[in-house]
This record gives C-alpha cells, structure tokens and sequence, in this order.
C-alpha cells in the first residue's frame, strides 16, 4: 500500500466512524505517524482531502447499487436500487453526510452533469426507468427528470430520517420507505395500469 493509499483509507476511517467534520490534515497525520507537511505532499488541503474520501465513497454506493438481479424486470431493479441507496445511508450516516448533504467543489449538477452521465449510480436508476416507459409500466416522460424525481424521493427520506424526523429506529423506517416507494412507482404509472381514464 502506497503512502497516499493509506492516508485516503485512515481519513475514510476517521469520516465513517465520526463524520467528516473530525478530518484535519494533522489528525490524519497523527493516525499514519507522518508529518502534518508530509500528509500535504500528497494532499494540498483538506478541500482537496475530503473531495478524495467523497470519491471513494462514491465507488462504494455504485458498488452497492449495482449489486443486484439483473433478470429482475426494471421495476423490480428500481426498488431494489432505491432500497440499496437507503441500505447505505443507514449503515453509513456520516459517508452520506459528505457525500450529499455537504457543499463540495465539482459537486455533480443537474441536468447537465447527469445528461452527461457522469453519475453512473443515477444512470443506473435512469436506465431501469427508461426501460420500464418502453415496458409500458411507468407512463412515457422525460426519463431523465422522472430519474430526478425517484431519487429526490429516496434522498428526502433518507435525510429526514438521518436529521431524526422519522425515528431513530431503521425498520419502521424502511417499511414506511417502501410503502412510500411503491406509492410514488404507482403514481408514474399510466393510467390504464392504475385503474384510471375516462
């Protein structure tokens, strides 16, 4: 393991086990027995530190959100997604923190960084989507914004649930975040498969 390999693995300790507010260039230092100034030959500040440990992070969530059923039909792969992005809140409340609740430099933007594709977890929930219009189980739309509307779902709860709004407790939660899921999948659905029309 290289000399920054293992100053990006000790910071990633210090973020998920206290939250990134507790990362300095010099506890790292402290952590890998290394000068503070040797710490900033491979890392400039802790910008630039943080933008590091966030793009490990990354890897991991697309990691876990692509860790599914690929013979499941795209609605089944939407949910099982979702559930996945709520599996890794949960169990890493503050790598969620950095990763979408705190301003950082080259943040991903929407729509333009997501018409790129440059977030390939939310190309993975837009491709279910744009498969379940052409299946007929979600109505025909912008699938790039309907993605958008799926996954500020899963985000808003997930947060409200991080800042205590919604219990302390994860399984009244995730039940409550999947019968909220299907409600929203349900309400994109065209209206013949809900029962609707004239």
């Amino acid at each position: 393991m290289t000399t920054r390999e293992r100053l990006l693995q000790a910071a990633e300790q210090i973020v998920t086990s206290e939250g990134y507010g507790r990362l300095s260039m010099r506890r790292l230092a402290q952590e890998v027995a290394l000068s503070p100034m040797a710490v900033y030959r491979h890392f400039p500040g802790r910008a630039a530190l943080l933008d590091a440990v966030a793009e490990a992070g990354f890897h991991r969530l697309e990691a876990a959100l692509g860790a599914r059923d690929d013979r499941a039909t795209p609605h089944a792969r939407i949910e099982a997604l979702l559930d996945a992005y709520a599996d890794f809140a949960l169990a890493e409340p503050h790598l969620f923190e950095l990763l979408f609740l705190t301003e950082r430099r080259g943040i991903r933007r929407f729509p333009e960084d997501f018409e790129r594709q440059r977030s390939r977890s939310f190309r993975l929930l837009q491709a279910d989507v744009e498969a379940c219009m052409e299946s007929g189980t979600l109505r025909r739309d912008d699938s790039l914004e309907t993605s958008l509307a799926l996954w500020s779902f899963g985000h808003g709860l997930v947060s409200l649930q991080r800042v205590g709004r919604l219990g302390a407790d994860p399984a009244p939660f995730r039940a409550l975040f999947r019968r909220s899921l299907a409600r929203l999948l349900a309400g994109l659905a065209p209206a013949a498969a809900t029962g609707g029309g004239a």
